[in-house]
């Protein structure tokens, strides 16, 4: 039998460093194209602060080839090293989340381009923890989906088909939880020292807020047992 509580974890700047891998891909394109990579650059962060997604490595696998960018990410890879692209306290989160014949408790959730989301999880080992990639960005509304007449959540097949009466999110975009489905607790996953005010100007409910995921296991534990 599965747990009551079923953890959801993005992907982008929750537990994959997003900011320094696309920085290091366009410092790479930079060294000999450096009007593009300062135009790409400015496109990706341009795109992030409307809450955007800008698919910067599928942009690059679609005009330059799949050869040419599996090069550029070796390259990358080879000087800063895959664990420079994992944030703090992903590893720990998913340590024992791969799933072998059991029931999984806590999943990857991620709006992206399967292959790149794929890629980027290979890249820090966490390639075998259940994932779910997602078509919209507004999480909060497919989560409503999942959820049956009394309340409790039915999970897609990706993370084990179970039935649960809670679902936890952390997500790094403010977006993802309007509109939060009751049975839903949210961490916003933000370095803004004016979060507080964001959510209360937008309204959001049943959201806390936290600097990474060791910060919001530790506000889990007080209500929640991960």
């Amino acid at each position: 039998m599965g747990s009551s509580v079923f953890h959801l974890v993005d992907l982008d700047r929750v537990i994959f460093d997003t900011a320094k891998f696309v920085a290091a891909l366009t410092s790479e394109i930079h060294l000999t194209q450096p009007e593009l990579g300062g135009m790409l650059s400015e496109q990706f962060e341009a795109a992030y602060r409307k809450e955007e997604t800008f698919f910067l490595l599928r942009y690059l696998r679609q005009t330059r080839g799949d050869e040419w960018f599996e090069a550029l990410v070796g390259a990358v890879v080879e000087k800063y090293g895959a664990e420079a692209f994992i944030l703090p306290g992903a590893r720990e989160r998913f340590m024992n989340a791969e799933t072998d014949g059991v029931t999984p408790s806590k999943g990857i959730i991620t709006y992206g381009d399967d292959i790149d989301q794929r890629l980027k999880l290979r890249l820090i080992g966490l390639d075998r923890v259940p994932t779910y990639v997602t078509e919209t960005p507004d999480k909060a509304k497919l989560l409503h989906t999942w959820q049956l007449p009394d309340g409790r959540f039915q999970l897609p097949a990706e993370f084990g088909g179970g039935i649960v009466s809670t679902l936890t999110l952390e997500d790094d975009k403010l977006r993802a939880f309007d509109d939060l489905p009751s049975g839903v607790l949210g961490v916003w996953i933000t370095h803004y020292g004016d979060a507080r005010a964001r959510l209360e100007e937008r309204g959001t409910q049943n959201v806390l807020i936290a600097r990474d995921l060791n910060e919001s296991t530790n506000l889990f534990r007080e209500a929640l047992t991960l």
